[in-house]
């Protein structure tokens, strides 16, 4: 058996099967990408095609997804919580803004091979290696002036 490797490709992108849950309840399919940049390796963003000219981007914590697999977390405008429909393991993402409230479905397993590449890349608890600090204390100093 061979073991996936992480992708080459930095930052890198998985596309995703999606499902945007209505306020009825019905599912509609949703063209979705998770994206994970080693630049930034605490964050994970969600990209979701909502119109042929229109795309959404959700940045959130990497741990999010992560906890979320395996139990309900998140508080105020990121929620992620594991789920079933008709026998699908699923992971329910819950996305709040001023003026919306969003949930959207992915499959479990897309999430799961994505996360593993995004740990095979930076490890849990070696993000802050991944960070060049003195950049990011400058860029902070930069956008004060």
């Amino acid at each position: 058996m061979s073991q996936r490797r992480p992708p080459v490709a930095n930052p890198f992108e998985s596309q995703m099967s999606a499902f945007l849950v209505q306020p009825d309840g019905t599912r509609a399919p949703l063209p979705a990408a998770l994206r994970f940049d080693r630049a930034d390796p605490f964050a994970v963003s969600l990209r979701l095609r909502t119109s042929t000219v229109q795309t959404v981007t959700w940045t959130f914590a990497r741990q999010l997804l992560i906890d979320g697999a395996r139990r309900p977390t998140g508080v105020g405008a990121v929620e992620v919580r594991p789920a079933f429909h008709d026998g699908t393991r699923l992971l329910v993402l819950s996305l709040k803004s001023a003026s919306r409230h969003t949930e959207v479905q992915l499959r479990h397993e897309q999430v799961a091979a994505f996360i593993n590449d995004t740990l095979a890349a930076v490890p849990s608890g070696a993000e802050s290696d991944q960070v060049d600090w003195n950049a990011e204390l400058n860029r902070f100093h930069d956008d004060d002036s």
